[in-house]
């Protein structure tokens, strides 16, 4: 199910009249396989919140996702066969992620390495950092780029509030008995790779808590999408605001800045430039969600000791 919301663009310091600002949001918080993901209650607040901070884009909401790559490309169809002109493309992911180092073989390759007698075997599964699909189905960071690239956007900014770490899934990951000719990684274009700025929530070989995403730090810091950052400090904001409530959480950016490439870029959008971290308000803070963020807390620390 998707759900599309078209608002009145607001960004006229990048863009031109023509262009528009275009943002798909994939909210994965319900799992077909709960033994092995479980679901994450806070997933549909942080899509409310990210709505709001991208107040000003063609935004495209899609819960609960199987197949990641394909609603990328309907996205993407979409927005050719409207002959879009998009100035900033947002992808946003909360969800679950892995770093995924387990290699799967399909029979009829297992088959055909016995029969010609050969012990190199060739996989199409993703691996490295990928997004989790509705049932497991992976999608890999490297590929969503690509994708998304293909919208001939002027940027892409990605924003991933999720795991990065290997303990998910199967205790014998990684330890591969025959050697695997992994699936090729087309490379990236130095051109391309400039345009892209990629937030990670968390840091590698790292999990997160569902109570405490990246998504709700972003909406703090940028005061619920009504304070506009500067991209290259936006991660160290984020950072901060987690320091000053004994957060050990930590979220990074990874940016190729080529003189002042990105200097001017503010986000959500550059309708005004200002820096300042933003207090949650004490009418926020209601009682009834104190509890339910310590039942979710308590949910998540089981959920890390079970891995």
């Amino acid at each position: 199910t998707k759900m599309d919301t078209k608002v009145e663009h607001m960004d006229t310091t990048v863009n031109t009249s023509t262009k528009k600002d275009v943002a798909l949001i994939v909210l994965n918080s319900q799992h077909v396989n709960s033994e092995k993901y479980s679901d994450l209650h806070h997933v549909s607040k942080d899509g409310a919140m990210m709505q709001k901070m991208l107040n000003g884009y063609e935004t495209t909401v899609s819960p609960n996702v199987t197949d990641i790559l394909k609603e990328v490309k309907e996205l993407n169809e979409k927005h050719k066969s409207e002959n879009s002109v998009i100035g900033r493309l947002h992808f946003h992911f909360s969800g679950h992620g892995v770093h995924n180092a387990r290699i799967f073989i399909t029979e009829e390759e297992k088959i055909k390495a016995i029969e010609s007698n050969i012990t190199t075997k060739i996989t199409d599964t993703p691996v490295g950092e990928c997004l989790v699909g509705r049932a497991g189905k992976l999608f890999s960071i490297h590929d969503l780029k690509h994708e998304l690239l293909t919208l001939g956007s002027d940027t892409i900014v990605i924003t991933l509030d999720c795991c990065r770490s290997e303990s998910r899934g199967s205790k014998t990951r990684g330890q591969i008995s025959e050697e695997v000719k992994l699936l090729s990684k087309e490379a990236i274009s130095q051109t391309d790779q400039e345009k892209i700025v990629v937030l990670y929530g968390s840091l590698d070989g790292h999990s997160t808590l569902d109570s405490r995403s990246f998504t709700l730090e972003l909406f703090r810091v940028t005061s619920k999408g009504n304070v506009n950052i500067p991209i290259l400090s936006l991660a160290s904001k984020v950072n901060a605001s987690w320091k000053d409530t004994d957060s050990d959480q930590r979220c990074k950016s990874d940016i190729v800045e080529v003189g002042d490439n990105w200097k001017d870029f503010n986000w959500p959008s550059n309708t005004t430039v200002e820096g300042n971290i933003i207090i949650v308000e004490p009418s926020e803070l209601d009682p009834r969600i104190i509890y339910e963020t310590l039942n979710q807390i308590k949910a998540d620390v089981e959920m890390l000791k079970n891995e």
